[in-house]
């Protein structure tokens, strides 16, 4: 009986509680926007990148706000990560597909400061 790779899933472990934006754009389909997609990075799986589509009006956080700041971590509510494939011919293709209610940005921890 062959493996399907819906068969596979991830371990929670591997998965992170907030992540690092790298980038972000607008989700779209047949010309319909549908939401924006979070570019992450995920530390615990080689620092792979993964985009996290998320249904709303407003990013949390704009593209020129991350460039600005150069560091943002968002949190996702409900989370669905699913691996995919596709074989075209010889050539097999895989990666993960995400969707997420929503996204909330995380604010940024603010060092503590020397007290004299």
């Amino acid at each position: 009986m062959p493996i399907k790779i819906n068969d596979f899933t991830l371990p929670k472990e591997k998965l992170e509680k907030e992540y690092q934006v790298v980038n972000i754009t607008r989700w779209q389909k047949d010309g319909e926007i549908l939401g924006w997609s979070y570019e992450c990075i995920l530390p615990k799986l080689r620092y792979e990148k993964i985009s996290v589509k998320v249904k709303s009006e407003h990013p949390v956080i704009t593209l020129e706000e991350l460039n600005q700041q150069g560091l943002a971590m968002v949190a996702f509510t409900s989370l669905v990560i699913v691996p995919w494939g596709r074989s075209n011919g010889q050539f097999v293709s895989y990666g993960l597909s995400a969707t997420a209610d929503a996204a909330t940005l995380i604010p940024k921890k603010q060092g503590s400061t020397p007290q004299n």
